[in-house]
């Protein structure tokens, strides 16, 4: 085995964690595949793997967190960090990447890295991905309207949130605001409620769609959803990527046929 070899061995063997159990639903649970995250609770081992670079992304992302909290620590600026936030009646629960104080009032931010293809995109459109915003409002409903036992004295009442996506590529960021309404809480409120159904009565959530139209690239692709679920055979049988990749293709190819004529 030459060096590289064994290098590459170290560091992929570092992403194999043991399974742990899963007591609640989890924030980043929402607009995720939500049979996953029911089999996940249920203890199910994985069908399948994630492969290294899927697992290298979200490592780089922990770093990228690291990096940032610490320099809000070095500011003084810093009221908590990884703060557990629960909705006990939904059995739900998330930690909150940052808390700090800005001229007196708390602010919310949840830390994402991206790639410099979608960051250029979130340049141009100013919105967050749908799960992101889920997992920001997730946060701010229960700190608005319960506080935190362990900041009594933090008043959450009109807590702003943010999203902050770092550049993999060269660390630039974006800062998006993440606006609270009643409104925005109902899918949390829904899908949480479906987990809960279907958790009560041990029934499977639905599937989620194979391939979605991707806004940033303006093409179809194989869904994140699914993707990233390490049940998602299970639910559909081993060649599910293959028919969902050739389902791509063909819809892709319908697009650019009807682009080019009507041009």
């Amino acid at each position: 085995m030459d060096s590289f070899t064994f290098l590459d061995k170290i560091i992929n063997e570092s992403f194999n964690r043991e399974p742990y159990a899963k007591k609640s639903w989890w924030a980043t649970d929402l607009n995720s595949c939500l049979r996953g995250a029911f089999y996940r609770r249920k203890g199910l081992p994985p069908t399948s793997i994630i492969p290294p670079g899927r697992m290298g992304i979200m490592e780089v992302g922990k770093i990228v967190e690291e990096w940032i909290v610490n320099k809000v620590k070095q500011s003084g600026s810093l009221v908590a960090e990884q703060l557990r936030v629960e909705a006990p009646e939904y059995e739900a629960s998330g930690k909150v990447d940052l808390i700090l104080d800005e001229g007196g009032r708390p602010v919310l931010y949840e830390i994402k890295s991206t790639n410099s293809f979608s960051f250029k995109y979130k340049i141009k459109n100013k919105e967050p991905q749908p799960q992101h915003k889920l997992q920001t409002l997730f946060y701010l409903w229960r700190l608005r309207n319960h506080g935190h036992q362990d900041f009594p004295g933090v008043n959450f009442s009109n807590l702003e949130g943010r999203i902050i996506y770092v550049s993999r590529d060269d660390l630039n960021r974006l800062i998006i605001p993440v606006n609270y309404s009643e409104e925005a809480v109902k899918p949390i409120v829904n899908q949480l409620e479906i987990l809960n159904n279907a958790w009560k009565k041990d029934e499977l959530p639905p599937v989620p769609e194979p391939i979605i139209f991707d806004e940033e690239r303006g093409k179809w692709t194989i869904n994140w959803v699914c993707d990233f679920c390490a049940y998602h055979e299970l639910c559909v049988g081993r060649d599910w990527r293959a028919k969902a990749e050739q389902e791509v293709k063909e819809r892709n190819a319908a697009l650019e046929t009807y682009e080019k004529n009507l041009s």
